[in-house]
């Protein structure tokens, strides 16, 4: 269980895509620093300032990388939603809004082609 969040804490809410990846998680770095997220709701202590802040999903390399700036100077900062893609050739979203997974069409376009092959070679095999 995380502590509740402070006026100067950075909270980052991080979405895998349905059926993403369960035993990797997101990485953040922090001002350069590397900070190890979870899927969900993540409260990091942070001190008062301008925060840059990267997330990536670590996998073969890093995917779904998105960045922002977050200032918590003078009020608390506004929460952080990150979403993996579907794919790894695409980027991350992220926003101080909620944001949905990108990709899904290129995994589609990748996928269809792949789907086409297999079902042209079972038609084959059983009616050919």
């Amino acid at each position: 269980m995380q502590p509740a969040s402070s006026p100067t804490a950075l909270v980052i809410d991080a979405k895998k895509p349905p059926m993403g990846p369960m035993l990797v998680t997101p990485n953040a770095r922090i001002n350069g620093f590397p900070v190890p997220l979870r899927w969900g709701h993540n409260v990091i202590p942070a001190p008062p300032g301008v925060h840059h802040i990267e997330i990536a999903v670590p996998w073969i390399w890093e995917q779904g990388k998105a960045q922002i700036t977050v200032d918590n100077r003078y009020h608390p900062a506004p929460p952080v939603y990150y979403a993996s893609p579907f794919s790894s050739f695409s980027k991350g979203a992220i926003d101080h809004r909620p944001v949905k997974n990108p990709g899904l069409l290129g995994l589609l376009l990748i996928l269809t082609p792949v789907l086409v092959v297999i079902l042209a070679v079972v038609a084959f095999a059983l009616f050919g």
